[in-house]
Parts: C-alpha cells; structure tokens; sequence
C-alpha cells in the first residue's frame, strides 16, 4: 500500500508534490521576510479544516492571534469559527514554553496530541529556537526531540524558518526535517520580478524538482508548476484542417493535418499575426471553437486588425465560439500553461471542446523564463497538451533575417517536435521589397518547396501567390467590374 499523502490545499502544489506530503512529515518552509511562508502555512491548516476534517494547531511566537486571524481573513480565511467549534486551536507562546509544553506528557498540548485531536501543525517560526541556546549540539537535540514528537503522533507539521541565501550551505534543519520547501522572490529580467517555490527535499516520496512559478492572490497562494514534456505518444488524424489563407492549402498540399502543431516564423511585419487570425477566423465562422492568445495585443484590437482584413469576430467572441485570452502585466509563461489547459478541461466538460488555438507570441515568453534554454521544452508541453486534446494549434515566432532561402534562423532544438514550420520573410525583387513565404517542414505529406510571394490586402487579408492567388489584386477587380456590366475582360 502506497504511503498516505497529505493535500496542502494548494493545487499546484500538489501536484509538484505528486499528491501532497506525507502523513506525518516534518516540512520546513524557508524563505526571506515576506517571502509567504505564514500566508502558505496558513493555507495549509485552513484547508485541513474545512476541506479535509483535520483539526489544525498554529503555534505563533512572533504575532498575536487577534493580528494572524485578522490577516488570514484577506484571503478569505475566518479562523474564528473553526477556532470557537474545536477545529483550529491558535497558540501564541515563547519557544521555552512551548518546547517544555511539548516535552511534558501531562500538558494539554500533548494531550492533544496524542489522542489525535491535531492533524496539522503550523510553528511560525523555528528560528526563534536559537534563543533557547548558543550550543549548536544542544540545539540540535531540542530539534530533534521537537521533530520526533510530531512524527510519533503522525501529525503533519509545517515549520517556518527566515533565512539568508548563502549558495551551497545545508542548514541544520534542513538535515533534521523530512522535507524542505522554499521560497524566492527574484528578477527575472531588468524590470520584473516573480515568486517562484522548490522543493529541494522530499523524504521518502516522489516530487517534481525545479522551480515553479507562485503567486499570492486574494484568495491565498497558488503554484504554477513547470510545464515539461511527459513522453505522450501521439495519435494524429489524417483529416485536413483548412488554413483560411487562400493559396497557403495548396502550398501544404491539402491544409494543416487536425491536432498538428505549427509554428510560423518571420521577421517583423511580415504577417504572422494576419496568418494566425485568419486561420482562427477560418475555424469559429465554420462552427469549430477557438483560442487566441494574444501576449501584446487587447480583444478590441485583435477584433479590429480582424475587420481590416474583412473578418468580423464580433459575433463568434459574443457567442463564446471564439475566446481571446489577452494576458495583461507581467507576463507569466508558467501561469499561462496552467491557465490555457484548464480552459481547455472546462470547454470539454461544457461539451463545446476548443478545435483550433493559436499563441501570439512565443517570442514574449522566452524573454519571461528564468533559463533562456527552456524554451524548446515549454513550447514541446503545449503541443503535448494540443495535441492530446485534439487541439489543432499555430504558434508565431519573431526571428532574424536569415541570410539565405537555405537557411532557417529557427533553433533545432524548437524546431524538432513541431509538425510544420512556416517561414515568413522579406525579399528584394527588383526594386521593390516583397514578403515571401516558405514551408520549412510538413510531416506526412508532399508540399510546395518553393519560395512564394505573399500579399495583405485591405479588405481580403493574407494569400499566397501559387496560381489564380498570383494574380495582382487590381486585374481581379477588373475582371469582377467586366463581369458586374455583363461583359468579359481578357488578359494576354
């Protein structure tokens, strides 16, 4: 029988936990001041409470419970009931007597304890048990004998400690305790800073390593976990997706296969973001639900660059065929995984599934992750989570000029797990700048290699020039005027 675990209340959490700790573990939660360690501790016996019928006890040698109660009610915690009916019982003590209280096998504590009226226990914080002695050895022992009295009435225990980070240093406690958790506030880049949790230990119990992306909301904490490719074998459909692009079809010989994932590359201004609307627009005015995320910009501007091209959006967003998740701030490419997967999970469960999603751009979220490396693996676990939901998805990428049609300025590493690779750049013909368009990769199926042209017009969008598509905009309108009059226009 598989060890019992202990859900903190915290989702994310759990699931970098592989299902919560273990009964009866000792957890030190570390990080600096303000960091949210209380707020997490907090969280944990509030849950086990209300949620999980674990009576809790808060042991606090720095505020008063009238200040920690206060506190927890902007999360929307209310202790005081739990507190008046026996759920939580909140103690605000000195470390000496709280540690002789717990040594002493006739106090109400121990009692307590024993009889397994306490489930779940919050110290905040283990650091002012350096008061009780100068004696390393001697502190270790009251550790210890602290540590072995929860373990021996099989309650789950979160200890708080504030630290300073010293790279490569093991504390005392953390060899003591049988996990360890800690918490960063960091930049991530020159004008942004994110929270982020790590579980550097775990004892006896599986758990994702790394660190997740955390926040503090109003309604408590939440974790991100990092999204990494699981390994998930792929079942794609033969069945054609068609583009909305006119020409593009014929160039990939047929349209997008249903489920594949695509990434259109380019320099900017070549018609990445014109591209990915018309294939979204393409799915929701036929009656297919899709997904526009959009990283830079709002829903209004999405639906106006839209109207431009000849697409109203307007009433498929009305009707909730079409949802644009525009991500305003900071940007978080953790949040965002976690956020597009749950929205995919609930439009199954409505019974109005999402057909066809696009990200705009994975350029934004590169600048976002604290390893510039990550990228390849994070955009392999959104295809992972398109595919296995039936998603058929376009992602855009902002690159280089390259130096040649031979070569691609798409990293190899990016480039492995997608299945078709779309190349938009510009092209001197003549004395004029053209915007041309090549297809980089197709699995499974025969396609144009060549180098097309491609043209937005107002009113008509974006096509590609591989046949009746070539002709030049002002001989089609002439041909169309001629036909309106009765008459017919000949081209030689």
């Amino acid at each position: 029988m598989l060890p019992e675990r202990v859900k903190t209340g915290i989702a994310g959490l759990d699931i970098v936990l592989d299902g919560g700790f273990l009964r009866g573990a000792t957890v030190l939660v570390q990080g600096l001041p303000g960091a949210g360690k209380t707020t997490l501790g907090l969280q944990f016996v509030y849950y086990g409470a209300t949620q999980c019928e674990e009576p809790g006890l808060i042991v606090s040698f720095e505020e008063f419970p009238t200040q920690m109660l206060r506190d927890a009610l902007n999360f929307g915690w209310d202790f005081e009931p739990l507190v008046r009916e026996g759920k939580v019982k909140i103690i605000a003590t000195s470390p000496q007597t709280f540690y002789q209280q717990i040594r002493d096998p006739n106090s109400e504590l121990n009692q307590l304890l024993s009889e397994g009226k306490i489930r779940r226990v919050l110290i905040d914080s283990l650091s002012h048990f350096q008061r009780l002695t100068n004696d390393p050895v001697e502190l270790r022992e009251i550790l210890n004998s602290l540590l072995n009295r929860l373990r021996q009435t099989q309650t789950t225990a979160l200890l708080t400690q504030e630290i300073r980070w010293s790279e490569g240093e093991v504390s005392l406690e953390q060899y003591a305790v049988d996990a360890v958790v800690q918490l960063f506030f960091e930049p991530v880049n020159k004008v942004q800073r994110r929270r982020f949790i790590e579980v550097l230990k775990a004892r006896g119990q599986s758990f994702q390593p790394g660190r997740h992306s955390m926040e503090i909301t109003n309604e408590g904490i939440k974790v991100y976990p990092i999204p990494l490719p699981r390994g998930h074998e792929r079942e794609l459909s033969m069945r054609r997706v068609a583009t909305g692009v006119p020409g593009l079809d014929r160039m990939l010989g047929g349209g997008f296969f249903e489920g594949f994932a695509t990434l259109v590359a380019g320099e900017t201004g070549t018609g990445k973001s014109t591209l990915v609307r018309q294939f979204i627009a393409h799915g929701v005015l036929n009656g297919e639900s899709g997904l526009y995320v959009s990283l830079r910009e709002d829903p209004q501007r999405i639906l106006q660059s839209a109207r431009t091209i000849g697409i109203d959006l307007t009433p498929a967003l009305n009707e909730g065929n079409l949802i644009i998740h525009h991500v305003t701030g900071d940007i978080d490419a953790y949040k965002l995984f976690w956020e597009v997967k749950a929205l995919l999970e609930e439009r199954e469960k409505e019974g109005r599934p999402i057909k066809r999603a696009a990200i705009d751009s994975l350029s934004d979220l590169a600048a976002t992750f604290p390893d510039p490396t990550y990228l390849p693996q994070y955009l392999q676990a959104f295809v992972e989570l398109f595919t296995l939901h039936g998603v058929t998805s376009v992602f855009t990428l902002s690159v280089t000029a390259a130096n040649s049609a031979e070569h691609s300025p798409v990293d190899p590493d990016l480039a492995r797990g997608l299945d078709c690779i779309l190349m938009l750049r510009y092209m001197l013909v003549h004395d004029h700048v053209r915007k041309v368009m090549t297809v980089v990769k197709m699995r499974g199926s025969e396609h144009d290699t060549g180098i097309r042209t491609v043209r937005i017009n107002d009113g008509e969008g974006m096509l590609v020039e591989t046949g009746f598509e070539g002709m030049p905009s002002f001989i089609r309108k002439l041909q169309q005027l001629a036909q309106e009059q009765g008459g017919e226009m000949r081209i030689t």
